[in-house]
């Protein structure tokens, strides 16, 4: 598996490699550490990662490309003398050093598309070097053995071949705990008892995360806990400095998330559907809510609005519509019979076609087909 990051773990990556390696595969993950604090080699869950360290930055278009040079001449010395079946490229940065391997060691490719990649680094480059990636991405498609998608609207986009999609669902053991250890937590974290939404991830202004601290600012019956790090957690953190019922808690290992989901009553999450890398993706909360029954507020016209609509467990709210927050939030504490439909049926809709033992048994059926 090749990647470009360090593997701290990323959580799709980890799990699809836990998945290979339970079904008798020998995997081994070969990463770009960018100077971070991280082993060289290690053995993580059966997994054999290997970090090749290049000093870079994140965000800047420049120190990327020179970085990731050094990654592939790194990564074709290093693996000149290994034998491999399979070389799995994770996104599109990945893919033509994939395809070279093939080409050099004769090893089949499995191309998983996590985002709509040259979408995702138009708001960061000029026009004409998206559009030149999304075509030549497009093009190395047709040297693959195999795809995967992490959503059905980006297998849409990327429509020259077939895809498998696995979306990033949730394991549901991990959201099967009792109910005594989540109301407990739940009065540890919200001792006011208030209507809990908890929102962790990436702290970035252009997410909704603004949005709904926005519209909780509004509603003194709920509380916000918000986790996680990113590049404008100053930005975040001065946000809700005087706001009573909002807390940051930090950094949240990402084994507390099912913990901190159940504990909640609400996921909101209105992805936006202007920009096409967020309206083609299933964000993982979307998957968080429906594992653990919570109803949920997404995007409309967004491809996690799509399931929360199919599951009929939440309602839509336009990107940048803090009125409707404030509105859909207000509904939903306050019609407990609506509430308990859309919790209700968003857990069934996880057992049934949203769950990681659906996707995981699509991966290795994808795997079997080739060999």
């Amino acid at each position: 598996m090749l990647l470009t990051n360090p593997f701290r773990p990323d959580p799709r990556v980890h799990e699809e490699a836990k998945v290979l390696v339970e079904a008798g595969y020998d995997v081994t993950i070969l990463c770009w550490n960018r100077g971070e604090n991280y082993p060289e080699s290690e053995i993580l869950d059966g997994i054999r990662v290997r970090r090749i360290n290049i000093p870079s930055s994140y965000g800047t278009p420049g120190d990327f490309v020179k970085g990731i040079v050094k990654f592939y001449l790194a990564s074709l010395n290093i693996l000149k003398k290994e034998k491999f079946d399979i070389v799995h490229a994770n996104d599109f940065d990945t893919l033509p050093l994939a395809i070279m391997l093939k080409k050099l060691h004769g090893w089949k490719v499995v191309y998983d598309a996590h985002d709509h990649y040259s979408s995702m680094i138009a708001d960061v480059l000029p026009t004409l070097i998206p559009s030149i990636i999304f075509k030549l991405e497009k093009y190395l498609l047709k040297f693959t053995d195999a795809r995967i998608a992490a959503s059905k609207a980006i297998a849409r986009e990327l429509d020259t071949l077939p895809f498998e999609i696995v979306l990033n669902a949730k394991n549901l053991k991990d959201y099967t705990l009792t109910q005594a250890k989540v109301q407990q937590f739940r009065a540890k974290i919200n001792p006011e008892g208030k209507f809990l939404i908890v929102y962790i991830g990436i702290l970035k202004l252009w997410t909704p995360l603004p949005q709904i601290i926005q519209a909780v600012k509004k509603l003194p019956e709920v509380k916000l806990i918000v986790g996680g790090k990113g590049p404008h957690e100053n930005e975040i953190i001065g946000m809700i400095k005087d706001a009573k019922n909002i807390e940051y808690v930090g950094w949240v290992n990402k084994k507390y998330i099912p913990l901190y989901t159940l504990a909640s009553d609400l996921v909101v999450l209105p992805s936006n559907s202007a920009k096409l890398y967020t309206r083609v993706a299933v964000a993982n909360k979307i998957m968080e809510g429906l594992a653990a029954g919570k109803p949920l507020i997404a995007g409309t016209n967004t491809e996690g609005g799509k399931i929360v609509r199919e599951c009929n467990a939440g309602l839509l709210c336009d990107y940048g519509d803090v009125g409707c927050l404030v509105n859909s939030i207000n509904k939903l504490m306050k019609d407990k019979e609506l509430y308990k439909k859309y919790a209700k049926n968003a857990r069934v809709c996880a057992e049934k076609k949203y769950n990681w033992n659906i996707m995981s048994d699509r991966l290795i059926r994808l795997y079997k087909s080739l060999k």
